[in-house]
Parts: C-alpha cells; sequence; structure tokens
C-alpha cells in the first residue's frame, strides 16, 4: 500500500563531474544513481578529498534516504546559502523540495508551510501543511522498560497478514501491520465515523494499486499499543468499499498501522514462535550482517536475491513477495519457470489491477545474514505492469517476514535483522 504527497522532489541532480579526483567522480556518480548505500558506507571516508558542494549534496540526500532529517537539513541550508550559484537553478529546486519533504516527514509542518507560503504552484501542498500545523503533534508516551504487545496471524487467501491490536475509543480493533503504508494509518469511512475521527484535510493526492485519488486526512486524540499511549496519529479515510470483499477470502479491511506510528515506536522486535511485538527500552546493536533499510517515497529493504544485493520495496501489507519486470530483464535467464505465463492480480489501496506474471520455481532471499527459499514467487512480465512501480526490484511481503523465528525492524539506525 503506498500513499503519495503532491510531489514536490521527483528527481535528483544531474551533475557534470568537471573533477579529476576519482573520489570525485564517484561521489557524484552516487548522487546522480542515487546510490544511497554507497553514499552511507563511503562519503565521511573521503570527505575531505571532495568539493563543499558535492559534499553537501551527498550529504543531504544519504540523510534524508535514512531518517536522518535534521542533518539532512542543515546540508541543504548550506548549500542553498553558500552554493546555489555553483550547483545551477534545477538543483537549487530540487533541494528546496527535498527539504520540504524532510520537514514533511519530521512532522514539522509548519515550517513546511512557511516556505511555501505565497507559492501558487505549490498551493495545494501550503494547504495540506498549513492544515496539519494547526493540528497538535504526534507524541509518544511510553513506560519504562520493554512493551511486549501479542499478535495474530491471520490468513488472507493463500498468505498471511501480522494483526497488531491497538486500543481505539474504549475497544481493541485489529490494525494490518503494513510497511507499505507509507507515513499514515489507514481507517475505513465506517469506523472514522464510529469513533468520532476529527477531520484536518480533504483533498490529499493519493495513489495505490487501484490508481491516483483524493483522501481525506483525520485524527483522533490517542491510541494505544500495550502501555504505549500515541497522541494525535494521522489516519487517511478510505471508502468502506475500497477492495472488495471477496478478492480478500471474506476479509474486511478496516484498520492499518502506518510508518508514522512505526518510526515513533523506533525499533519493533518480532518473535514469530512466541506470537510477540516488542518495543524495547534498548534498542538493538546494528550488527555487521544486517540488512539496510532506506527511504524514499516508500521503505526499501536491501536483501540478497539469490546471492545480489538488490533493492526491494518492503511491504508487509503484501501477504506475498513478488518480483518486478526489471528483476526479469537483468536475471531472467538464470531463473527456472514452472508453467505458463499467466493473468494475475493485485489488492490494495484503490482497488485491483491485473498484470501478467511468469512463475519462478525458487528465490532465495538473505536478510539479516539468514536465508529463505521462496517458492513459485510470481515476476511480472510487463515493464507497466504495476502503476507504481518504480526503480526497485520487485517488494518483500509478510510471507518472508513471517517464514523466521525473529524479525527486527530499526527505524531510526534504519536496519533489518533476522533469525
Amino acid at each position: 500500500m503506498r500513499h503519495t504527497l503532491v510531489t514536490i522532489f521527483a528527481t535528483i541532480l544531474a551533475i557534470n563531474t568537471l573533477y579529476a579526483q576519482s573520489a570525485t567522480e564517484r561521489i557524484a556518480a552516487a548522487i546522480n544513481g542515487n546510490d544511497i548505500l554507497y553514499l552511507e558506507h563511503n562519503l565521511q571516508r573521503c570527505k575531505d578529498s571532495l568539493p563543499d558542494h558535492i559534499y553537501l549534496m551527498a550529504e543531504a540526500l544519504r540523510c534524508s534516504h535514512t531518517n536522518r532529517y535534521l542533518r539532512s537539513n542543515k546540508a541543504i541550508e548550506e548549500l542553498l546559502n553558500n552554493h546555489n550559484q555553483t550547483i545551477g537553478e534545477e538543483a537549487v529546486g530540487n533541494f528546496y523540495g527535498m527539504l520540504i519533504s524532510n520537514l514533511h516527514r519530521s512532522g514539522d509542518y509548519t515550517s513546511a508551510a512557511r516556505l511555501l507560503e505565497g507559492s501558487v504552484e505549490n498551493r495545494e501542498s501550503y494547504n495540506y501543511f498549513a492544515a496539519l500545523a494547526r493540528k497538535r503533534p504526534l507524541e509518544v508516551e511510553k513506560p519504562k522498560g520493554d512493551v511486549v504487545v501479542p499478535f495474530t496471524i491471520s490468513k488472507l487467501g493463500s498468505g498471511r497478514h501480522i494483526h497488531i491490536p491497538v486500543e481505539i475509543g474504549n475497544r481493541t480493533e485489529s490494525f494490518i501491520f503494513d510497511t507499505g503504508a507509507n507515513k499514515y494509518n489507514v481507517v475505513t469511512e465506517s469506523c472514522a465515523k464510529r469513533y468520532k475521527f476529527r477531520p484536518i484535510f480533504d483533498s490529499l493526492p493519493t495513489a495505490g494499486v487501484g490508481g491516483d485519488g483524493f483522501s481525506r486526512v483525520v485524527t483522533i486524540p490517542k491510541i494505544k499499543i500495550g502501555k504505549i499511549r500515541l497522541k494525535n496519529p494521522l489516519f487517511i479515510v478510505i471508502p468502506d468499499n475500497s477492495t472488495p470483499v471477496d478478492s480478500l477470502s471474506g476479509f474486511r479491511l478496516e484498520f492499518v498501522l502506518g510508518t508514522d506510528v512505526m518510526e515513533a515506536l523506533g525499533e519493533i522486535q518480532f518473535d514469530m514462535e512466541a506470537k510477540t511485538m516488542t518495543i524495547p527500552a534498548s534498542e538493538s546493536e546494528k550488527t555487521a550482517d544486517a540488512t539496510p533499510l532506506t527511504h524514499a517515497d516508500s521503505y526499501y529493504i536491501h536483501p540478497a536475491v539469490n546471492g545480489t544485493m538488490l533493492k526491494m520495496q518492503f511491504d508487509t501489507g503484501a501477504v506475498d513477495s513478488s518480483m518486478h519486470y526489471r528483476y526479469l530483464s537483468e536475471f531472467g535467464d538464470s531463473v527456472t519457470f514452472v508453467g505458463e505465463e499467466r493473468v494475475s492480480r493485485a489488492h490494495g489501496f484503490g482497488g485491483t489491477a491485473t498484470y501478467n506474471v511468469r512463475t519462478a520455481e525458487r528465490i532465495e532471499f538473505t536478510i539479516g545474514g539468514k536465508s529463505r527459499v521462496a517458492r513459485n514467487i510470481e515476476i511480472t512480465s510487463s515493464d507497466h505492469a504495476l502503476p507504481y512501480q518504480q526503480d526497485e526490484y520487485g517488494y518483500i511481503g509478510a510471507n518472508i517476514v513471517l517464514s523466521f523465528k525473529r524479525f527486527t525492524i530499526n527505524f531510526r539506525q534504519m536496519f533489518v535483522t533476522a533469525e
């Protein structure tokens, strides 16, 4: 499930590499290629050999994609104040957009609205940020010690979902744990009325499996996950019939837990045998074999797929994992297929999409140094099969996560481990 705000940062700048130093050329190439992991591993090591504006662009980019928004904003502000003539008008616009995106992601709606005030072109975004700035911010009240919450696993067709119990009003509701729900939690129209959600904004542009549309944004004074109290969380409202019940094997989609809340929790540990979700008092150390996460319009995980590290969308709202056409075009010769090409369907926000697929007999995914073999994995056989495909190779769904005994997601240090 993916939701997209008004597009204010579309492409990273193109850089003309005019410097003879190989380190500068490599960092410039990584910026052009949006290679966040290369920047993460190499930028500080070669910092002293880089021109200031190249370093600041790389620092702004890598920190924006790894949830270190204050550091990214500091680099952008220095870049725009001191190097705007050097980097050019187009780059200035791109980094200005990145700054606004960072402010949005970090919840500083007042500053985002201030930057867009008076802009005719970005009037819709200004109205949205101004509306959010008038609401109270998301707050987390967490007791001392670990917080342990039981979760359930529900069947959905041939797959399974992770469901988290969330106290809302005077009842406990079952929320789908969806790392693909970018920023926003989700509530259906009837449930929003039942619990008297307060309106915030009426026309947020959203996109998903069924295409583009507009959604209402609402809030509620508090929800509780175990003993953790979250005040003023944001939700988007979807129609009660947004996904056909027959396509979900009778399951009714009512609540989805999005990444805004997950980020506020910081680290989430799943024990599949005990069926418990733990929010630890002290976060885990990042180990050498941890699998990196990055963030742009969605969360991305970087597992080894049949031995090669690839960028994949991290979407636990999808019951099964799948590979996109890019994987077929680059690695199809090494894949053993079963059966003939056939039509498949994707169900999600906004409806259902159909597309052609081939089925891979087996694909091995390695996360946190531990491997799992998934069988009968669908690979889309057209490069325009789904409306939200971008540059990733596919997506990791709930089936891979649930195949491990333990699975930890750290949204602050941006890594995943598995056992």
